[in-house]
């Protein structure tokens, strides 16, 4: 047996292995998922059962800086970056992905969840911190650093197995957000994806899609605390 043989067979075992280890995750993503038909704002309840999932394979498997956790080139220029994405993704869904959705399903994204926060700076200050930690850290820790990398390091690194991971990741992300409505979780669903998308741009480096998801969600709260989240669609679909 040459030795181009023997590395096959030991990325074969290796691979194996990593499935074996995999298992108690994805029974705790099964759990998290499931959840989501009983339990509001099931979003933080399955990214922290991912993350915590995530955090002990990594133990066993791996490293967090495999999970995209790396310092960039520069962080002024992964700010500036992220911030811009994240005016134009916000601006785009509120404005244009939010209203069309609405009226192809004919109910609106399902915030209600949040109005203890318009007009009280307190609450404001409360969910956005949360908004930072849950969705901005948590979800992209479980959703983009986890299940789109190590799906993609089981199935190959080939851009088909890149893009069947972000989209596996998307999938559940919008369902964890099933408290929204059918609307919420197509948007959630799709800004999942994107989100994905920057990852990959950015060689799979987990910030960027943390700190676009951060700022995604500090834009939205604000939006929430002013009331102007509900009428924004209206400025361009009448």
């Amino acid at each position: 047996m040459n030795n181009d043989e023997l590395n096959e067979l030991s990325e074969s075992a290796d691979k194996r292995g990593l499935w074996h280890n995999h298992a108690v995750l994805w029974v705790l993503v099964i759990v998290a998922l499931g959840l989501t038909a009983t339990i509001q704002n099931v979003g933080a309840v399955a990214a922290f059962v991912i993350a915590v999932g995530a955090a002990l394979v990594a133990r066993k498997q791996g490293s967090f800086h495999d999970l995209g956790f790396r310092g960039p080139a520069s962080w002024v220029r992964l700010f500036g970056t992220t911030l811009i994405y994240s005016v134009l993704l916000q601006t785009f869904f509120l404005t244009i992905v939010e209203p069309l959705l609405a009226r192809f399903t004919g109910v609106e994204v399902d915030v209600s969840v949040f109005d203890h926060v318009r007009g009280d700076f307190t609450n404001f200050l409360i969910l956005l911190t949360v908004g930072w930690i849950v969705g901005g850290f948590l979800e992209e820790f479980s959703f983009r650093g986890f299940v789109v990398g190590r799906v993609r390091w089981m199935l190959g690194s080939g851009t088909a197995a890149t893009w069947f991971a972000v989209l596996l990741a998307a999938v559940p992300f919008g369902l964890a957000h099933a408290y929204q409505g059918v609307s919420g979780m197509l948007t959630t669903g799709l800004t999942g994806f994107i989100l994905g998308a920057v990852y990959v741009r950015h060689g799979f480096n987990i910030w960027y899609p943390i700190f676009t998801h951060g700022f995604i969600n500090t834009l939205g709260i604000i939006a929430i605390y002013l009331d102007v989240d509900r009428g924004l669609g209206d400025v361009i679909l009448r």
